[in-house]
C-alpha cells in the first residue's frame, strides 16, 4: 500500500469548505484540457452558491458538480454517494497524510480518465477520490457537490468569468485578444507551491498606513478575506472583533477572530468594512507569513468580472453589480443545511424547484407516485450564541417549514441564506418542526459588527 505525504489542509467555514491541496510529490504527466474540434473558445454556465462557482463536469460520461477553485492544485472527488455508476480508471489505493498528527486518510488515485467541462476536454486525467465523510459540501449548499477542480483546468486557458451572467468563456491563449478597458485593473499573478498556487497583491490599511499584502487567490472560499497576524507589517486584529468557530480543519476545529477591516484595495478599487477572519496562529503553522498574508475569497471576487489568464500570468478585475453590496456577517445567527427529504402528498407542478446541475436529478421535489413526493428538508445545524435566533429560542435540529409565509421547499438553500445577510432590522417569521410539534418564531436581523 502506497502512502503519499501531502500538505492537505481544508477549512470547513461557517458556510462552506475550503480545500487547499499542495502536492509534495510529482504528478504523473496527463493530457491537458483542449477545446473541442480545435475551437478558439467555448462557454460553460455555472451556479453561484454561497459565493462559490459550481460547474457541471462530465467524468467518464457521468455528470457531476464541481467547485471551481483557484486554490487547489489537483482534481479531487469527495462525494459520489448518488453516483454508483461512476467508474474510475486505472485506480490504486493510496493514503494521504495530512498536517498534524492525524492518521493517514484512505484515498484512490485514478489515471486515464476523461473529464469534460463545457467545450473543453481532458482525455487522460488524474483524479483523487478521498474517503473522508467530513468533507461534504452538499448539505450546506443544498444540492450535490461531488468534487473540486482548479489548476488542472485553469492552466491552459484564458477564462473570462462573468459573475453577473453566471457563465465562463473558455478562450485559447493563441487567439485571445484583450479588449481595451479603462475601467479594469490588470495585474500579474505570482505562482508558488510548484507553480500551482496563484497569488495577487492587494493593499490593506493598517496602523502603518496602506501596505502591500500577498494573498492567495482562492475562489474556493466563500469568505471575503482571511488575514494572518503580522506585527512587523502592522496586521493586527482590530479591537472590534469577536471570537468564533471558523471551520473544521483536517485534524480538528479551527478558531479565531471575526472582524471587519476599514479598507482593502485591489488596484484603485476600494472596498470598505470588509468582513475578515483572523485564524489563531496555531492553525497557520508552516505558512511563511512573511511571504503570504492571507487569502482573497469568493465574497470579494464575486464583486468583479474576472479575466484569469494563467498562461500569461495575468488577471483583470472589472467592477460588476455586486461591488457596492455591503459586507455583512449572518445577521440571524443561523446556519442551515439540507438534511435529506420529507415525504408528502398532494403534488403540485408549481412546487417544483431545482436541485442540481444534473438534468436527470434536477428536481428538488421528486415525484414517486402521482400524489407522493419528496421535498427537501432544511435543518438548523448551528446557532451563534447571543444572536437573534438564539435569543428567541430556536434550536439546533429544528426543521424549517416556512420562512416569511413561504413554504421552505420553494427556496434554494443559497437564496434562503442570502436573506440573513442584508437589510438590518428586517423581520423574519419562521415556522419550524421540533420533534413533531410545529412552532412559530419571529425575530429581527441584527448586525454583529
Amino acid at each position: 500500500m502506497k502512502i503519499l505525504s501531502l500538505n492537505f489542509y481544508h477549512f470547513i467555514k461557517t458556510k462552506i469548505v475550503v480545500l487547499f491541496l499542495v502536492s509534495n510529490f510529482t504528478l504523473i504527466a496527463q493530457a491537458d484540457f483542449k477545446l473541442l474540434k480545435n475551437a478558439n473558445n467555448g462557454k460553460v454556465k455555472f451556479e453561484l452558491a454561497n459565493n462559490l462557482i459550481i460547474i457541471p463536469v462530465l467524468l467518464n460520461g457521468v455528470e457531476l458538480s464541481f467547485i471551481l477553485d483557484t486554490g487547489v492544485g489537483s482534481t479531487i472527488i469527495f462525494s459520489v454517494d448518488n453516483k454508483a455508476s461512476l467508474e474510475l480508471k486505472n485506480a490504486s489505493k493510496i493514503y494521504l497524510k495530512g498536517l498534524g498528527e492525524g492518521e493517514p486518510v484512505e484515498a484512490i488515485k485514478s489515471l486515464g480518465n476523461e473529464l469534460k467541462i463545457g467545450d473543453a476536454i481532458s482525455s487522460d486525467h488524474t483524479v483523487y477520490l478521498v474517503f473522508d465523510e467530513s468533507i461534504n459540501f452538499s448539505p450546506r449548499m443544498g444540492f450535490p457537490v461531488h468534487g473540486i477542480i482548479g489548476y488542472d483546468f485553469f492552466k491552459k486557458f484564458i477564462l473570462d468569468i462573468n459573475y453577473t451572467k453566471k457563465n465562463i468563456k473558455i478562450n485559447s491563449p493563441k487567439s485571445y485578444v484583450y479588449k481595451k478597458c479603462k475601467k479594469c485593473y490588470k495585474t500579474k499573478i505570482d505562482f508558488r507551491d510548484r507553480n500551482k498556487k496563484p497569488y495577487v497583491t492587494a493593499k490593506y490599511k493598517s496602523e502603518k498606513g496602506l501596505i502591500d499584502i500577498n494573498l492567495l487567490l482562492d475562489s474556493g472560499s466563500g469568505s471575503s478575506l482571511w488575514l494572518f497576524e503580522n506585527k512587523d507589517l502592522g496586521i493586527d486584529v482590530p479591537d472590534n472583533s469577536f471570537r468564533d468557530f471558523l471551520g473544521k480543519g483536517f485534524n480538528g476545529d479551527i478558531y479565531g477572530r471575526r472582524t471587519k477591516i476599514d479598507e482593502l484595495y485591489i488596484g484603485n478599487f476600494a472596498m470598505r468594512n470588509v468582513t475578515t477572519s483572523f485564524p489563531d496562529s496555531i492553525y497557520i503553522q508552516g505558512i511563511p507569513i512573511h511571504k503570504r498574508q492571507g487569502s482573497l475569497g469568493g465574497n470579494v471576487l464575486r464583486r468583479f468580472n474576472l479575466i484569469v489568464d494563467y498562461p500569461n500570468k495575468n488577471i483583470s478585475f472589472k467592477k460588476n453589480s455586486f461591488f457596492d453590496k455591503p459586507f455583512n456577517y449572518n445577521m440571524s445567527g443561523l446556519t442551515i443545511q439540507h438534511s435529506g427529504f420529507i415525504a408528502s402528498f398532494g403534488y403540485n407542478e408549481k412546487d417544483r424547484v431545482y436541485l442540481s446541475l444534473n438534468r436527470v436529478e434536477s428536481k428538488k421535489t421528486l415525484e414517486l407516485l402521482n400524489n407522493f413526493v419528496l421535498q427537501p428538508k432544511y435543518e438548523i445545524s448551528d446557532i451563534r450564541p447571543g444572536s437573534p435566533a438564539d435569543v428567541i429560542g430556536l434550536q439546533v435540529g429544528d426543521v424549517i417549514l416556512q420562512v416569511n409565509g413561504k413554504k421552505i421547499h420553494k427556496y434554494k438553500l443559497s437564496a434562503l441564506n442570502d436573506l440573513f445577510y442584508f437589510d438590518e432590522g428586517k423581520r423574519i417569521k419562521m415556522k419550524i418542526d421540533r420533534l413533531g410539534v410545529e412552532i412559530e418564531y419571529e425575530f429581527y436581523l441584527k448586525k454583529v459588527l
